[in-house]
């Protein structure tokens, strides 16, 4: 079985699984959101350090507390390695300090084969999905999943991925995009900027999100995976979207200088259930 390790635990996330389950737990909890795990078809959730972004991952975790599905599905962006489509990790599973989740290597070869190509070694040392374990195991539990990464920028592509994906995976799947909004602009400026990219997703345009990411009128550098996300909630009929929390790096540091923006997005079944 080959396992992708943890490589930032003790980083981004504390490496001892008693402080990490503990922290996990004390996030989800302090959001007060309340759980309805069979509304939710997607989320949008951070991946900075912990003791930045994981107040505001716990809104969006805490609404999936308890789910069940059959597979999770983790979008994100390669941070050092650029390449076109999507790199598909097929065999084994994700590491964390709370145990490994196991890939569904079937879900895994079927989109890999309709979409991957790019190279595996941009999960070895990548971080966005990393950080997502923890707060999936803590919320839901040991679940399949299907890790997938994006190198370049968004656009129609990547709403056709979303529109394949809701074609693969059943109702009660699971989506989660994860992404960082703006970056090392004064708390000010990342504010307005961020308000704008919030606003564009909950509109539920994806090909609109991704003309203003490319023009610079919204910042977040997991466009690709929002893309992806939001066309695939579109194609499952998910029509109720959901600003949970926003907030920057500046909640945590004091420091209103050079913040990073973090958002907390679910994006719902308006009755029970999801259709195509």
């Amino acid at each position: 079985m080959t396992v992708r390790r943890a490589v930032v635990a003790g980083q981004f996330y504390p490496e001892q699984p008693a402080v990490l389950e503990q922290d996990v737990r004390k996030y989800i909890d302090a959001s007060g959101v309340v759980a309805s795990p069979e509304q939710v078809a997607a989320l949008v959730v951070p991946h900075a350090g912990y003791v930045y972004s994981g107040p505001t991952a716990g809104f969006a975790y805490a609404r999936v507390r308890g789910a069940k599905p059959r597979r999770v599905i983790l979008l994100g962006r390669s941070h050092r390695y650029a390449f076109q489509g999507a790199s598909i990790w097929e065999t084994g599973g994700y590491e964390s300090p709370l145990g490994i989740l196991p890939v569904d290597v079937n879900m895994a070869a079927m989109l890999a084969q309709e979409f991957g190509g790019a190279p595996i070694e941009a999960h070895e040392v990548e971080h966005t999905l990393e950080v997502q374990a923890p707060f999936v195991q803590v919320a839901i539990g040991t679940v399949p999943i299907v890790p997938v990464l994006f190198g370049d920028e968004p656009g129609e592509w990547h709403v056709e991925f979303g529109q394949h994906l809701a074609q693969f995976l059943e109702p009660d799947d699971l989506v989660i995009a994860s992404t960082d909004l703006s970056h090392y602009l004064t708390e000010t400026e990342a504010n307005l900027i961020d308000r704008e990219s919030t606003a564009r997703i909950l509109e539920r345009n994806p090909i609109q999100l991704a003309r203003d990411l490319a023009a610079g009128n919204c910042s977040m550098c997991g466009g690709a995976a929002v893309v992806v996300a939001m066309a695939y909630a579109n194609a499952r009929c998910a029509g109720d979207w959901r600003l949970l929390d926003h907030r920057t790096s500046a909640h945590a540091t004091g420091d209103t200088s050079h913040v990073v923006g973090y958002a907390a997005i679910s994006m719902e079944y308006e009755e029970e259930g999801g259709s195509l």
